[in-house]
């Protein structure tokens, strides 16, 4: 199945008042269908062949495919001419797309759907936090599939909203930024390349700050369950392995739960990386102090090195989750003495300190 649900698909709410598809003969099977024009940007040629063919059969549309091999190439398609949807794929000459669809996103008002060859909920996580508009695997990829994707992100464009959303997105944008130049290769630190750090990092804080205060829709709710949610899913990911002692009693915070869900299923994505490499990962909750804390102590096994989309994935998870735990006023700590540790406040109005 593609992974459809959530966030990334925009609800349809009553009918088109076009019909898209209609047989207009008894004995003829002529097929009213909407035009459209299709970006795919991908550096493999035989997944624009395949992407091509599912295109051009698809019932519902008659559908134009234009390819672009390089990010170069996508940008100066964009600013060319208009397209109706993109599919973008995860991974382009060995980096991730995710500063790309930052850019698609500021160059045209276009659904971007991510493509990639993983399955795993790293990507789905990560891509709905960047801004892709939805996730399609390639093993899924199919004529029928495709034509409900399209049908359903091209019924209801929704107006631009200045919301939590837009906010993240900018946020993941200065942060690769600040990321490529803290990997930048020039041997000399410059003070151009410094300055252009510090005023990366310092635009990260501020989109940080405006999102989990602002924009986010702070609430008090209950911690645990969300918990207790990604736990069992970790546990169903690697068959077992994962052990947590849930709290008979609830531990109210005050965040936002949109962002909370987020951090709590990526950090906990941990545990489920140790179980699923052969070892046990136990999950530990703690308060004190009006603080949340929760540790994953891994035992036993050794993680999957993968193939470096695989580790970019992982790579790109760890990033997002130490922007959450900032945007929910806390901090994380990866692979310590202790393990993997996430520490929060209980009121979002108390600042880490």
């Amino acid at each position: 199945m593609a992974r459809l649900s959530g966030p990334f698909i925009p609800a349809i709410e009553g009918r088109s008042a076009a019909r898209r598809l209609r047989i207009v003969g008894a004995a003829g099977a002529d097929l009213e269908r909407r035009t459209i024009t299709v970006l795919h940007v991908g550096d493999r040629p035989e997944d624009t062949f395949l992407i091509g063919r599912l295109v051009g059969a698809l019932p519902g549309f008659a559908a134009a495919l234009v390819a672009a091999g390089t990010r170069e190439a996508a940008l100066s398609a964009l600013s060319r001419q208009r397209f109706d949807i993109v599919l973008c794929d995860f991974w382009m000459a060995g980096h991730t797309t995710l500063s790309l669809i930052d850019e698609i996103k500021a160059t045209a008002d276009v659904p971007v759907i991510l493509t990639s060859a993983l399955d795993n909920d790293d990507i789905e996580l990560i891509g709905r936090r960047a801004g892709a508009d939805g996730l399609l695997t390639k093993s899924d990829l199919a004529v029928s599939t495709l034509d409900r994707v399209f049908s359903t992100l091209l019924a209801r464009r929704p107006a631009p909203r200045r919301d939590a959303a837009s906010m993240l997105r900018a946020l993941m944008q200065s942060l690769h930024a600040a990321g490529l130049a803290l990997r930048s290769e020039v041997s000399e630190d410059r003070a151009e390349h410094r300055e252009f750090r510090r005023r990366a990092l310092a635009r990260s804080i501020a989109d940080l700050d405006a999102a989990s205060r602002t924009g986010a829709g702070v609430q008090r709710i209950d911690a645990i369950p969300f918990f207790v949610d990604a736990v069992r899913k970790q546990d169903e990911r690697a068959a077992g392995g994962v052990r947590f002692l849930a709290p008979s009693l609830p531990l109210p915070i005050e965040t936002s739960p949109t962002l909370y869900a987020d951090l709590v299923e990526g950090f906990l994505a941990e545990a489920g990386d140790a179980a699923a490499a052969g070892g046990k990962a136990t999950v530990s909750l703690r308060a004190a102090s009006g603080r949340l804390g929760a540790t994953i102590r891994a035992s036993g096994g050794e993680a999957t090195a993968g193939d470096a989309e695989a580790r970019a994935a992982a790579d790109e998870r760890r990033r997002l989750v130490e922007s959450l735990a900032l945007a929910c006023g806390g901090r994380v700590a990866f692979a310590t003495a202790t393990g993997h540790v996430l520490d929060l406040p209980l009121r979002l109005g108390h600042p880490f300190v």
